[in-house]
């Protein structure tokens, strides 16, 4: 009689199910059998090849027990290691219909031995399917280092309809996927990839957004590395968008380095993007990207830090600023929104301060979700600013 569970129950009943699933490798349970898509494995010229693994469940109940026997079933040719030998899983040509779509053409007899060396049988499911995993993955694995059992990362990051590279699990499973789509088909710019900007780049990074363009010319010194999320190895004498573009690539498919200032002569560039980071830590800079962009009403956020030698430490401020025309024309040449730069400020000195850059970073992003109506907002402030000694926040341009 044909099975009545299908696989959200099973992996709701079996944590090392979940865990796999969780994990990213493609699972499924058709026809009865357990099945694993694409593990990587050697073929006899020690080619990287995939193939679909399948074990039969006599289930009574939701909680798998124990295996029977040490069968199981494979589609693809058999698995060898790196020098060519083939695998020592017994079994051997034995086609076997799961679907119509789904023929496995071998089995496997994988036995284990206990210490005495006497044949034991598979003390639970988990044991089984992660033996037959190692066994069969290893060689392939360690012959092609970028080779991953995990294919259901690539499937479902695909069948999510974005440039994230990674499935969005956490928004559907506790029920989010709405507000997570107020990001997709957007397209939003950093301009000036320091610390700050950086680390908005690794925020944004993580969502739906249709595109994320990344304007610097400038390159990455070895200061720079200080005040950047991670480490990216090779990074220091390249250009900041190329080494930050090449990096979150891997995350994010959307990601457009243009290894440019933006100057009166290019600020028009701006006008595709629904919205804006600036963190440039030059006043003019600001000055003009700022009045262009409210002016032609793309939103935006302004960051902004200084900081100053105190009798204990460095103290000042970390502070952000939009998104609109009010918030430039309320605060344009204050402290606030600064459009000269600095004389005697501490920050442009200062290499260990990622935390500050993180939370400025942090401050923008936040600000730039409850934009899009992703987080909620109760003030309608204009600038907000971060007194790093007492820890407050205070607020202008607003209730």
């Amino acid at each position: 009689m044909e099975c009545a569970f299908e696989l959200p129950e099973l992996v709701n009943h079996n944590p090392f199910l979940r865990d796999l699933d969780e994990t990213g490798y493609l699972i499924d349970f058709v026809g009865g059998y357990f099945v694993i898509y694409g593990l990587p494995y050697l073929d006899s010229e020690a080619g990287l090849q995939h193939g679909d693994w399948a074990c039969p469940l006599g289930l009574t109940g939701p909680v798998i027990g124990p295996p029977a026997d040490h069968q199981a079933w494979w589609r693809g040719s058999r698995p060898h290691d790196q020098q060519g030998r083939e695998l020592r899983l017994g079994g051997g040509p034995n086609p076997v219909e799961v679907t119509p779509d789904l023929v496995m053409s071998c089995s496997f007899s994988y036995k284990l031995m206990d210490e005495q060396g006497a044949l034991r049988a598979y003390q639970s499911f988990e044991e089984k399917v992660q033996t037959y995993i190692d066994t069969i993955t290893t060689p392939a694995v360690n012959a092609y280092p970028q080779a991953t059992p995990l294919r259901g990362i690539a499937v479902k990051a695909a069948a999510q309809g974005s440039p994230l590279r990674f499935p969005d699990t956490l928004s559907a499973r506790y029920h989010l996927n709405d507000l997570s789509a107020l990001m997709r088909g957007k397209k939003v710019a950093i301009v000036g990839l320091g610390g700050t900007g950086s680390f908005i780049l690794d925020s944004v990074a993580r969502t739906h957004l249709e595109q994320i363009a990344l304007f610097d010319d400038d390159k990455v010194h070895l200061h720079t590395i200080f005040r950047w999320p991670g480490f990216i190895p090779g990074a220091i004498g390249k250009l900041k968008v190329e080494a930050l573009a090449m990096h979150y690539d891997q995350w994010h498919a959307g990601i457009v380095p243009v290894a440019e200032r933006i100057t009166a002569d290019n600020v028009i560039r701006l006008r595709e993007f629904d919205f804006v980071f600036v963190s440039v830590d030059e006043g003019p800079a600001r000055l003009l990207i700022v009045d262009w962009l409210s002016a032609n009403n793309i939103p935006f956020v302004d960051c902004g830090m200084g900081l100053n030698r105190s009798a204990v430490g460095l103290s000042g401020f970390v502070r952000i600023t939009g998104t609109d025309r009010a918030a430039f024309d309320n605060n344009r040449g204050t402290v606030r929104l600064p459009v000269e730069n600095a004389k005697a400020d501490e920050y442009r000195k200062q290499a260990q301060i990622p935390e500050l850059n993180a939370l400025n970073a942090n401050m923008a992003v936040i600000r730039f979700k409850q934009h899009f109506g992703l987080l909620d907002r109760e003030s309608d402030a204009t600038s907000i600013i971060f007194d790093t000694v007492t820890f407050e926040m205070d607020r202008a341009g607003g209730v």
